[in-house]
């Protein structure tokens, strides 16, 4: 606790009258930037499985929470204490199978608990079942999120098989459109096909959004080192050919695996 408090008060001085003028001219808005990007890269150490690079990344994490309570104490909003103690309460609050006396002896059953609760004793109720998804969010944890709350409601399908069949179901139609020359129709069916595959995903237990991520990377890793066999064997890939391009892929994947 001795080294919290060290970090508030740091934190309060960078903002203080002689303290950083960089620090001294951020907003809540001006930061949003920097919150997103301290978030990607404790989820890039996280990957990495390293846990020294895990330990800083959560400071920079952690120091964009003070930065905005630091702001907001200066509005007189609220301070680090009260971030505290809200997010204290609601723990205590939406787990009263640990604190009090309810049940709930698997993950679903805690899912559903906390959804009650939410919307009961929190009154977070939305206007659809399907509310309450920030905008903002990716894409594929948008739809994601949207579907999970849907398959709550009983809109699912139940067995992984038919998830596939839907899939197979979207890439024909995204065919048909395709062949239609429709762009805008083109357009129409590929988040159909985007929006199944999310849903296969959960299916899976797994999250569409993080095996982007991850394939992103892996083909990033693949055609860097791509370029480098072509620069060690003296090839140039915007002038070569397809099967030189394959041949090359080839190796980058042996090499990179």
């Amino acid at each position: 606790m001795d080294e919290f408090r060290k970090l508030v008060e740091i934190m309060a001085r960078l903002r203080a009258e002689g303290g950083c003028e960089w620090d001294r001219a951020q907003t809540h808005e001006t930061l949003r930037q920097y919150l997103v990007e301290e978030t990607h890269e404790v989820i890039d150490a996280i990957r990495g499985g390293n846990p020294e690079p895990l330990c800083e990344e959560l400071g920079d994490l952690l120091l964009q929470i003070l930065f905005h309570a630091q702001i907001a104490s200066e509005n007189g909003q609220f301070d680090i204490t009260d971030v505290i103690s809200s997010i204290s309460e609601k723990m205590v609050r939406r787990h009263p199978h640990v604190f009090g006396d309810a049940t709930a002896d698997t993950p679903e059953a805690v899912s559903r608990q906390w959804d009650h609760i939410k919307k009961t004793i929190e009154n977070r109720s939305h206007e659809s079942i399907i509310g309450g998804i920030p905008q903002e969010f990716p894409s594929l944890l948008r739809a994601a999120k949207m579907s999970k709350k849907a398959a709550r409601a009983g809109f699912d399908w139940e067995r992984t098989e038919q998830v596939l069949g839907k899939v197979e179901e979207e890439l024909s139609e995204l065919k048909e459109a395709m062949a239609e020359g429709d762009p805008a129709h083109t357009e129409h069916e590929l988040g159909d096909v985007l929006f199944s595959l999310v849903n296969l995903a959960r299916f899976l237990g797994l999250s569409a959004e993080v095996a982007m991520v991850s394939v992103n990377e892996r083909f990033e890793r693949r055609f860097r080192e791509m370029e480098k066999i072509a620069a060690e064997t003296g090839c140039s890939i915007e002038d070569a050919d397809m099967p030189t391009l394959d041949h090359l892929w080839e190796m980058a994947k042996k090499s990179t695996r």
